[in-house]
């Protein structure tokens, strides 16, 4: 996942920044990992980040690799003019490897010094660790649902550590996995990407982040007025992850039409096949009426119109037992 783009944010004012961008609140502690989300100035989603405390003023940001260019074009258009706020950009100087699994944290204990057990290194945390004779900022986060890590690391370090891994991982009979196997699975974890699930278009709520947005922060948020208002008139749609039956050729890739009784009641987002819980998925959004748990829709998918029902979000491990394990 080398391709993330990356930046560093430091100076005296860049809590109170970053705050003032992100809909969620900012991490806390030295540490600490955070999923936020910049809003547009229409209460939409611009841009996700992934966001890490590296020191008492001092966080690394990582987002989505295509849209490097207009993540931080934002961030440094809306960066203070009064010198509190340094941003870096960093992409090209680190690698990532995500190693992730049940046996994750067996093939990494086998490279590190640092302590990797649940008590010592939770969920939602990094620390510096060292792989072998490398160093990594390791982050307990992923994008498949799994136990794991993402190992942020000098650029120059990559095949080494690669190579390294491989080798502690092969009594686990370890394989590289691409963004392919990735999409399938962030497809069971009802994993939103930009600008597919999250967009201008619709808005934060819309798209189901309330988890991820934070009206009780003290000063207002880029977009939050805006939302506000959107909430009060009232949402055209509604976040599903949906089942798709009867499929044997071909799954939903995004865009096709969903239907309820004959009538276009709303649109897929992403689709594919989820080998895990071995069903094919679509995720998408709907008229709110018809997102309710076990509703029954029809999806068109090159021109042949398939049973589709409604699921709870993240049919795949919904409580999270094996990223939290």
């Amino acid at each position: 996942m080398s391709a993330f783009a990356k930046c560093t944010v430091k100076g005296s004012g860049a809590a109170a920044w970053l705050e003032s961008l992100f809909a969620n609140k900012i991490p806390l502690y030295i540490g600490q990992i955070g999923l936020v989300h910049m809003l547009s100035l229409n209460g939409g989603v611009r841009a996700e980040f992934t966001i890490y405390k590296t020191g008492s003023q001092s966080y690394y940001l990582v987002s989505a690799g295509a849209f490097e260019n207009h993540d931080h074009d934002y961030l440094f258009k809306l960066k203070p003019t009064n010198g509190s706020v340094d941003i870096q950009r960093v992409t090209s100087q680190y690698g990532v490897l995500v190693v992730a699994g049940s046996r994750s944290r067996a093939v990494l204990q086998q490279l590190t010094h640092t302590d990797l057990s649940n008590s010592n290194f939770k969920w939602l945390t990094g620390k510096n660790i060292n792989v072998g004779y490398a160093t990594a900022e390791a982050l307990r986060i992923n994008f498949i649902g799994e136990l794991g890590w993402e190992l942020h690391h000098p650029i120059e370090m990559q095949n080494y550590i690669f190579d390294q891994v491989m080798a502690a991982g092969a009594r686990f009979d370890i394989k590289p996995f691409g963004i392919h196997a990735m999409d399938s699975m962030r497809l069971e974890k009802s994993y939103r990407l930009i600008p597919r699930e999250m967009s201008i278009e619709y808005s934060a709520f819309e798209s189901g982040l309330s988890r991820f947005i934070r009206l009780d922060k003290t000063d207002d948020f880029i977009g939050k007025q805006a939302l506000l208002a959107w909430r009060k008139r009232g949402f055209y749609n509604a976040f599903v992850t949906l089942a798709v039956h009867g499929v044997t050729d071909a799954d939903a890739r995004g865009s096709e039409a969903i239907y309820k009784d004959g009538e276009l009641v709303g649109r897929a987002t992403s689709g594919g096949y989820g080998f895990r819980i071995a069903q094919s998925l679509a995720l998408g959004l709907v008229k709110p009426e018809w997102a309710t748990i076990g509703t029954e829709l029809e999806i068109e998918i090159l021109s042949v119109l398939y049973r589709a029902t409604v699921l709870e979000e993240s049919p795949y491990d919904p409580d999270n037992s094996k990223l939290r394990g």
